[in-house]
């Protein structure tokens, strides 16, 4: 209780110095239909100045990567790295970093502070950059470069990583959530942190043989020699008892990173300890329409009633 308490002291004061409750946390998740989205994700569209796609770059990006880096050196190396500021059209952002895939930290490290000085859509593109590259120490850099509190286009950009089909990709989006403080997105962690894969491979999947096998004299031959004759057995056998075949199957994948953001993020902010709930989503759900929802309510209006006061 105590604990409950100075959490929601915390962040009544928080919204008072103009942070606001975001709307998905004071909005029950419907019973049946998919989880709306806490930030629209048109957001991330950009209108660039010369109306220039991603491919429309991929050609100027790559050859200007190859004329100033690789082997260059001293001054003219650091008077090339420079010229990064000059890409500052968020569709050129992806062709440049994928250009530069093969090139030494120093660049790279360069293109996310550039990135860090571009307004909310270079801040998508650090949070993009931290989900989605196979690099971890890029994945840092990135994240580390990301301003808190995060903005609406960070947020669009977790949630659509926490809807990625991939595992990894959902993974990496859920510890981001967690080094961001992104509250905004617990109603997506809860559905993002266990998934059911349907195998789609045909034929057994699996078979399992329990039976007895008795053998018996199927048949004799008869053997003729000199003086003498005989019969030799043909032995059969029989088998008995009963064969499972697995055809079909459900595999479901527990998502360990995006699980424990989920409850790192809803421990701290409610002030007691969801881990209790463990991965049962129906158990996450009735908490939070029946606990959560009302917990943050409470919180909005007491902000607002504060804020009303203060006038």
């Amino acid at each position: 209780m105590i604990l409950r308490l100075v959490a929601s002291m915390l962040i009544t004061a928080a919204v008072q110095a103009g942070g606001t409750i975001p709307t998905s946390l004071v909005t029950p998740i419907p019973a049946t239909g998919g989880i709306p989205y806490a930030v629209d994700p048109s957001i991330l569209q950009s209108q660039s100045p010369a109306g220039a796609s991603q491919s429309g770059y991929e050609r100027s990006t790559t050859d200007f990567v190859r004329s100033h880096f690789g082997v260059r050196r001293g001054t003219v190396r650091r008077d090339n790295i420079g010229m990064i500021s000059r890409w500052q059209d968020p569709a050129s952002w992806q062709p440049l970093w994928d250009a530069m895939e093969d090139e030494k930290d120093d660049i790279r490290l360069a293109m996310l502070d550039h990135l860090a000085t571009q307004g909310p859509l270079g801040q998508a593109m650090l949070a993009k950059i931290s989900i989605r590259s196979s690099e971890p120490t890029m994945r840092h850099e990135a994240s580390r470069r990301i301003a808190r509190p995060v903005c609406d286009e960070v947020i669009a950009m977790i949630e659509l990583g926490l809807r990625d089909s991939r595992h990894v990709v959902v993974n990496q989006a859920g510890i981001l959530a967690g080094k961001v403080d992104a509250f905004a997105v617990i109603p997506s962690l809860i559905f993002a942190q266990v998934t059911a894969d349907e195998k789609k491979d045909t034929g057994d999947l699996a078979w399992i043989a329990q039976g007895t096998r008795t053998n018996y004299i199927a048949n004799v031959v008869a053997v003729v020699g000199d003086g003498a004759g005989a019969f030799q057995p043909v032995m059969g056998s029989l088998q008995t008892g009963v064969l499972m075949r697995v055809q079909d199957a459900t595999v479901y994948t527990y998502r360990t990173d995006a699980h424990q953001s989920l409850v790192a993020l809803t421990s701290r902010d409610w002030g007691q300890s969801t881990a209790d709930m463990g991965w049962d989503m129906k158990k996450w759900w009735e908490w939070f329409n029946g606990e959560y929802v009302p917990f943050k309510q409470a919180q909005l209006a007491s902000a607002n009633t504060a804020a009303s006061s203060a006038k």
